[in-house]
């Protein structure tokens, strides 16, 4: 039995995996869906300090407060930041790592760093312009690619993230994460904006996969990405 640790992207909280966590659970394993701090039902301790390290260390946390093991670590967008870092601090308790169309610093590199420059550029706009300069309020939720049912659940529960968090250089130990099997799962293929992540990660012999779903698939496609995701385990338990 593998347990899934699940981190979300950006404005999202660990809402966004239930039906996610609910397949993964009926395949006979345990799914641990994060709220990172700041966010949703944490939104009340959202402050212009909280940053990367403090979500790192959320799912740090998780994992040694848990003491879970055998671990595979799903980073969906900013949350592929956030799982790079993170993996390094408790690579024993992995079992390997999945970015579901997700970001992949380099050492040094923020997540705005690796995302297109017009992005980062309307990211830290928005901050300015509605979030008194430290917090990103959500975008409009009209070209995610949800039907107009899952979008009118979806768009009350999201909440603005800090800036911080996608501005802090992370800090990557390329050794140790080279260790641990990893994935990618790349969701928006109409899209480039992962298209470079994919390729890197195909490149240095990851274990890559295109679906279909948008880059939300974990809302439009759950069985989908559960699928992908058990493959893995199994894969990356064989070795």
């Amino acid at each position: 039995m593998a347990t899934f640790v699940l981190v979300p992207g950006a404005w999202l909280g660990g809402w966004c995996w239930t039906d996610v966590a609910r397949l993964i659970r009926s395949a006979g394993h345990d799914a641990v869906a994060m709220t990172l701090t700041g966010l949703a039902e944490r939104v009340h301790l959202l402050t212009p300090a909280v940053g990367l390290d403090t979500h790192v260390e959320d799912v740090v946390g998780a994992l040694v407060d848990e003491d879970l093991h055998d671990v595979v670590l799903v980073g969906h967008s900013y949350g592929g930041t956030v799982i790079t870092v993170a993996a390094a601090r408790a690579p024993e308790r992995l079992r390997g790592l999945v970015y579901l169309d997700a970001s992949i610093p380099a050492n040094g590199q923020s997540n705005n760093d690796v995302l297109p420059q017009r992005i980062a550029n309307m990211v830290r706009e928005r901050a300015r312009e509605s979030g008194e300069g430290w917090r990103v309020p959500p975008p409009l939720a009209t070209d995610w690619g949800l039907d107009d049912g899952t979008r009118a659940r979806v768009v009350p529960r999201l909440t603005s993230h800090p800036l911080k968090s996608l501005e802090d250089p992370a800090h990557v130990h390329a050794g140790i994460l080279a260790t641990l099997p990893r994935a990618f799962l790349r969701t928006s293929r109409p899209s480039g904006v992962y298209q470079p992540f994919f390729e890197r990660a195909r490149a240095e012999g990851w274990r890559c996969r295109e679906l279909n779903g948008g880059h939300y698939a974990m809302l439009t496609v759950p069985n989908v990405v559960v699928t992908a995701l058990l493959e893995f385990a199994d894969d990356a338990r064989a070795g």
